[in-house]
């Protein structure tokens, strides 16, 4: 016998409990405070039986009544719901009842022993971690507490009270293994995440995105207040669903949906940004002093002219719920933000809307529409550069002569000096850039469900991302060392792509057993084309509309295209919700490869057994897991195992004119086919003290084979290099993840997440005729000995290389000249190369904390990066005689070598960048987030009134002498090399006061 009872209770959004053979409890809307629930809901015990009672008080942790608790007689169907004063009575249960079972959606079931007689006061708990969570792991989700893979999921209630601009952001700190680094931070830069390491050599070692099914989006273009849930996974047991593109682990990203009563919803909030701190150099006073230079008008400190305030305006508007079977979700976002660097900024719009509606009872409809225009000034490189120059931007800033004003008599620039910096005045040159990036980004999807049966299900998903740019630059002053004549030059890119994806799911369970299975066929198919042109110098004043009158005109346009057909099936089963099984095949079939070459096939396999109640109560559950699996990644771009010519070429053919022509580019490769990504795990999942605590662990063995390298050619057969799948990468490590919810009072809970991560990096082999790599990524730097960075088997990717610096030669010393700088040699007077530091992380940690007292809340956030090096190329640049610096600018040298002060700061002498000098150690610790507010509560006007204030970056314990040990000078998908600062654009302390409120 089955009773449905309806309860309006004003303290939790419980709507229907359902008592008999089974019970549930489901969430709904539309509570009413005011109404009364029924005592209890009793089904009769047969008449011919003897029977007892039992009474009492159920409440929560802080003393409160509980309603609408159900209290059920173990082993039958009668039971009970509790009043508004958390009071429950059962008068018939049978003689030879023992048990009492509580339950309520949010707190722990207990099960207590049956007091006949005496009045109960049972006292309920929290469920913090609730394992009925469900989260999504790949066409489909799954309950959280039926997952055999290594996933980390998080969720928008764990960001949404901080002023979060850029979906990366939300994950920094948040989800053990990975990694977030914000190496730049100029508005709208890339981001660079890394999920247990860098995989590939070559190629992109950033993970996928998917969003709402469609694989591949920018989250970059994403509004961070639309996000309802990411979860990440990482190992191949989880990540082998995306075969040929889950190498480097997948972001799921799900937005937001809509339900119950209409909800209108308005956040907003202004910040200021500032430079957290300044690099010391010589004021213009001790630069004059130093090198007998004159010091005009009171010179400049151009450190203070390139950096300034900057601003940010964040609005973000929302209306969601559910009326007559369509839910609803529909927000805009305006973002308005300057950098602080001169003459930066970065501007985004947004708008999504989100619906959802049954067309009948098998018919089900999903839509989900976003669009957003993004439009950047003066962002070079992805904001891994200050200017299109290396030497330039921030380098000249700090190097540039302190004794010239900025402008002469006339007003008119001060462009050159003989001191310090031989490069173009930089703020001239920052001033008179106009280099803005238009883009525009459309991602949307439908998709269609049909319910075939009560146990099988049809899903098709079609979906779009549309991705158009345009850069426009024009540059008055271009850098470098010589004035030149002004330069402009443009490109457009499309980049569009289309996916199909259709997944047959049937679910039954039997008994104890449940199975389901999976089954997909997808396509995609990407195109991309590009068309650039550039002027060349213009011999009169012009603008980028005026690009024809330059000197030497050019264009070029490109075309590529690819796809990917893939197939997948996946098995899960699990036995009384304790042995969990579940088995994936995927293949793919991508059209970058030869057709002999192009499909790979993606396995994984894993289990899980739970056992419950381990050493009494003290271990609620504990979860063992492993698995095994394989992904891959292709790693070349469109037509690359096809030989290939380039363009723009000219030759005098006739010996006079010259006539357009074409040069050998790339040498194919017809052989190539996928890196592939072999992974193990192992981990445990545990709740214990009651509830109060549950604990995550990972350990895994990750290698990659068939590596897609570029190979040097040897100079008989042309030179330059080809891509061959050789060599391994390995990446082993363990990760921990605990959450805590260590107090509960009525008027003061606080909740901790901690999480580590370790990972080991190693290349195991290259080439069968190659051990080791040498490479510059960042480009040549002037008094470099050779390249800087190394790839060597046996060593983590990114080793520095270079030269042992031993500080400088003394008075006396004669084998070199007093004060020039000394260097580790051999026995035949040469400079001894090699590994001089490590660019690869090993150690990183976060700590998230969550209070609320009363209608204060504060959250702080503290990370730490440990076991990594950083190659310091600005100190470096700013501090040595030669290249494009004559006299050096860093505050340092008032400590330089003299015959009376005989430092290890070298006046003279062969001085080598690339060296342990410049060296420096990157660890640090940093306080990224910290956020005080106060909720008003409901009122007439609103339902919820809440203000905050929050500081990023509030501080940062480093030994770095740099602006900032996150800050690196590559791109974010660089896997070979880390961590080198050559005017790297540091991340700002930003102070940000804003309000959210709902209506």
């Amino acid at each position: 016998m089955s009773v449905i009872l309806k309860i309006f209770n004003g303290r939790r959004p419980w709507s229907y409990i359902r008592l008999g053979m089974a019970m549930s409890l489901s969430l709904a809307g539309g509570i009413d405070a005011s109404a009364r629930a029924p005592e209890s809901i009793i089904t009769t015990a047969p008449s011919n039986k003897l029977v007892k009672a039992a009474s009492g008080t159920v409440v929560d942790e802080t003393g409160e009544p509980l309603v609408g608790v159900a209290v059920l007689v173990k082993g039958t169907s009668i039971g009970v719901v509790t009043d508004l004063d958390g009071k429950f009575s059962i008068t018939n249960a049978p003689e030879e009842a023992s048990t009492l079972i509580f339950s309520f959606i949010g707190m722990k079931t207990q099960e207590l022993a049956f007091q006949a007689g005496q009045e109960m006061k049972v006292v309920m708990q929290e469920d913090i971690f609730s394992i009925e969570e469900q989260v999504v792991i790949g066409y489909g989700t799954t309950r959280k507490s039926d997952l055999t893979g290594a996933v980390s999921s998080v969720s928008s209630k764990d960001f949404e009270k901080q002023p979060v601009t850029r979906v990366e952001d939300a994950l920094q700190g948040r989800a053990a293994g990975v990694q977030v680094i914000k190496s730049s931070g100029v508005p709208g830069a890339d981001v660079q995440i890394r999920i247990r390491g860098a995989n590939s050599i070559n190629g992109s070692n950033q993970p996928l995105v998917v969003i709402d099914g469609v694989i591949g989006a920018d989250m970059r273009s994403i509004n961070t207040n639309d996000v309802e849930s990411m979860e990440v996974l990482k190992d191949a047991s989880a990540t082998a669903i995306y075969g040929s593109r889950g190498a480097n682990g997948v972001i799921l990203v799900t937005t937001k949906r809509g339900s119950g009563k209409t909800n209108v919803s308005l956040s907003a909030f202004t910040s200021v940004s500032t430079v957290s701190n300044k690099i010391d150099v010589l004021s213009p006073q001790e630069f004059g002093t130093i090198f007998d230079l004159p010091v005009i008008d009171g010179g400049t400190d151009y450190q203070e002219e390139y950096f300034q305030n900057g601003y940010a305006n964040n609005v973000q508007l929302s209306i969601s719920g559910k009326n007559d079977g369509v839910g609803y979700f529909i927000s805009g976002n305006i973002l308005d933000q300057s950098g602080v660097a001169l003459n930066s900024d970065y501007k985004r719009y947004s708008l999504r809307a989100n619906i959802d509606t049954e067309l009948n009872d098998k018919l089900s409809l999903q839509l989900n529409m976003y669009g957003s225009s993004e439009s950047t000034l003066n962002l070079v490189n992805g904001g891994s550069s200050s200017s299109p120059d290396e030497r330039a931007g921030i380098v000249a800033v700090l190097g540039w002569d302190p004794t010239l004003p900025l402008r002469d008599e006339n007003g008119n620039y001060n462009l050159l000096s003989s001191n310090g910096s031989g490069l173009i005045n930089p703020i001239a040159e920052r001033m008179e850039s106009d280099l803005n990036a238009s883009i525009g980004n459309i991602n949307s999807n439908i998709n269609l469900g049909y319910q075939i049966t009560e146990h099988l299900k049809l899903s098709v998903i079609g979906g779009l991302i549309h991705r158009t740019q345009l850069i426009e630059s024009y540059r008055g002053v271009p850098a470098g060392t010589v004035l030149s004549a002004p330069t402009a030059s443009g490109s457009t890119s499309q980049a569009t792509t289309l996916q199909n994806s259709n997944v047959l799911t049937w679910d039954k369970s039997f008994d104890k057993h449940n199975v389901k299975v999976t089954g997909l066929f997808e396509i995609q198919q990407f195109i991309n084309k590009g068309f650039s042109a550039g002027s060349g110098q213009y011999t009169i004043p012009a603008n980028f509309y005026s690009m024809d009158l330059g000197i030497t005109p050019s264009v070029n346009a490109s075309l590529a295209k690819s796809q990917i057909v893939s197939y997948m099936g996946r098995g899960e089963y699990n036995f009384d919700r304790k042995l969990f099984l579940t088995a994936t095949l995927r293949t793919d079939r991508s059209s970058r490869f030869r057709p002999e070459n192009q499909v790979g096939v993606f396995p994984s396999a894993s289990a899980a057994y739970q056992f419950d109640n381990v050493l009494g109560e003290a271990i609620e559950t504990l979860k063992l897991r492993a698995g095994y699996g394989e992904t891959g990644n292709q790693a070349i771009s469109p037509y690359s195992t096809y030989n290939t010519f380039q363009t723009g070429q000219d030759y005098p053919i006739n010996g006079t004119t010259e006539s357009r022509g074409l040069i050998l580019g790339d040498i194919a490769n017809p052989d190539l086919t996928w890196e592939t990504t072999k992974q193990t795990n192992i981990g445990a999942d545990i709740t214990f003290l009651y509830g109060k605590f549950n604990m995550s662990i990972n350990k895994y063995w990750k290698n990659t084979v068939d590596l897609l390298l570029n190979v040097p050619l040897p100079y008989y057969a042309g030179g330059g290099t080809v891509t061959r799948n050789v060599g391994e990468v390995f990446n082993g490590g363990w990760e921990l993840n605990l959450q805590t919810h260590i107090l509960n009072r009525k008027d003061f809970q606080w909740d901790v997440n901690v999480n580590y991560f370790y990972n080991n990096n190693e290349v195991k082999s290259l080439s069968d005729d190659q051990e080791e790599i040498l490479f510059s990524p960042v480009g040549n730097v002037a008094n470099t000995s050779g390249a800087y960075v190394l790839l060597r088997e046996g060593m983590p990717m990114g080793q520095f290389y270079g030269a042992t610096f031993l500080g400088t030669y003394k008075s006396g010393d004669t084998d070199g000249t007093p004060g020039s700088a000394k260097y580790l040699k051999d026995e035949e007077g040469n400079v001894v190369m090699g590994v001089i530091g490590n660019g690869s992380p090993r150690h990183n940690w976060a700590i998230n904390n969550t209070m609320n007292y009363g209608k204060f809340d504060l959250n702080f956030l503290i990370r730490g990066v440990h076991g990594f090096d950083v190659m310091n190329f600005t100190r470096a640049s700013i501090s040595m005689s030669g290249g494009v610096q004559s006299l050096p600018t860093y505050g340092e040298y008032r400590n330089r070598w003299t015959a009376e002060n005989q430092t290890d700061v070298p006046v003279s002498g062969d001085l080598i960048v690339n060296s342990t000098r410049f060296i420096e150690k990157g660890d640090f610790v940093r306080l990224s987030n910290l956020a005080l507010g106060y909720t008003l509560g409901e009122n007439n006007l609103f339902s919820n009134f809440r203000i905050y204030a929050s500081v990023q970056n509030l501080f940062t314990l480093t030994s770095y002498e740099g602006y900032d040990p996150e800050a690196s000078s590559l791109g974010a998908g660089n896997g070979a090399a880390s961590f080198i600062d050559y005017g790297a654009n540091p991340n700002s302390r930003t102070y940000t006061f804003g309000v959210n409120i709902g209506f």
